[in-house]
């Protein structure tokens, strides 16, 4: 028996990759596409004439019976939909950063809101695959991780032990436009952006407090987020400096990235000295990580490259919808 799916936000960037692959999904009936903006209905995608998205309402998505929602949707439409969705009994999974914090106090610095359901935090999972261990399948709530921070854990989350919290972690991050959505703003386009290169959010970017919960770096660490538009359409790509508490051979860094990705079908780790390049995961469900070291192994230079519309979201969603029923985890996705 197929699983009931609806997506809400379909027309997006991220929405629209999400149908594509879930319209592929053998164990995956799509029981409702909805725009989250209203008006006409909309086509997905000109590559899928067949789907078009039907304006929202909760009570036809309701009628639909959908087993699994899936929110592709702005922080605060997602803070305020979910739960409606979960009261009816129905599992989510959200793109947004609506669930990923533990700490309902950094919502409205963070995010610009107050959180109105702060018990739900407690209960979401946060959905960086490959760090989940048998969690998802009772997940009622899944927060799917932000594209930046997805490049960075995957790359940090198997050195943890071994980084130096008195040295500052550098996360010098750089991403295609796509990654700010589909929004009417000069200074997002890409005819501002071609032939251009800048950072933007430094301090401010509301990825920093995800990023330090995941690494448990706390608030006093010395974290430096920085993330840049690329003048391109898709794809991360994170540099990240790192100091260790002792010196590190390229064999023990191997080590723990094996021990940590032996089982992942779709996290990719280079020799020492191999750096990984964007063109390598663009338009794919897949991570790639290299490292260098430096000063004789008590520093390193870590490159992590993903999809951001992909492993940075879309396709990472169907891998936590693929352990939560206990489907092969890279169904539908290679």
């Amino acid at each position: 028996m197929a699983t009931r799916v609806a997506i809400v936000g379909a027309t997006g960037y991220a929405g629209s990759e999400l149908t594509a692959i879930l319209a592929r999904h053998p164990e995956v009936e799509l029981v409702g596409l909805f725009s989250s903006k209203g008006g006409a209905p909309a086509e997905i995608a000109p590559a899928l004439p067949h789907l078009v998205a039907e304006p929202f309402e909760l009570d036809v998505l309701v009628a639909k019976n959908p087993e699994v929602v899936f929110l592709a949707t702005p922080n605060e439409v997602s803070a305020e939909l979910a739960p409606e969705l979960l009261d009816r009994g129905m599992r989510v999974i959200d793109l947004s950063g609506a669930f990923r914090l533990d700490d309902p106090s950094l919502y409205p610095s963070w995010y610009g809101f107050a959180h109105a359901r702060p018990a739900l935090l407690e209960q979401s999972v946060y959905g960086l695959t490959e760090w989940c261990n048998g969690e998802l399948k009772n997940a009622r709530l899944v927060a799917n991780p932000g594209c930046y921070p997805t490049s960075i854990l995957l790359a940090l989350r198997p050195l943890i032990y071994a980084i130096d919290r008195e040295q500052p972690v550098i996360c010098d991050s750089k991403s295609g436009v796509s990654g700010a959505g589909k929004k009417a703003d000069l200074q997002w386009s890409f005819a501002e952006l071609f032939g251009n290169f800048k950072a933007y959010g430094v301090g401010n970017h509301r990825h920093e407090p995800e990023i330090r919960q995941q690494l448990h770096l706390g608030d006093r660490a010395p974290l430096v987020f920085v993330p840049h538009l690329l003048p391109t359409v898709r794809g991360i790509l994170s540099t990240i400096h790192v100091g260790f508490l002792h010196a590190m051979s390229e064999q023990q860094i191997a080590d723990a990235y094996t021990k940590a990705y032996a089982d992942a079908p779709l996290v990719r780790v280079l020799p020492a000295g191999q750096l990984p390049e964007l063109k390598n995961v663009v338009n794919t469900p897949r991570a790639e990580i290299g490292f260098q070291l430096l000063q004789g192994g008590r520093r390193a230079v870590i490159v992590s490259v993903i999809d951001n519309l992909l492993k940075g979201a879309a396709s990472q969603a169907v891998q936590n919808f693929n352990r939560m029923f206990d489907f092969p985890e890279t169904e539908a996705l290679v």
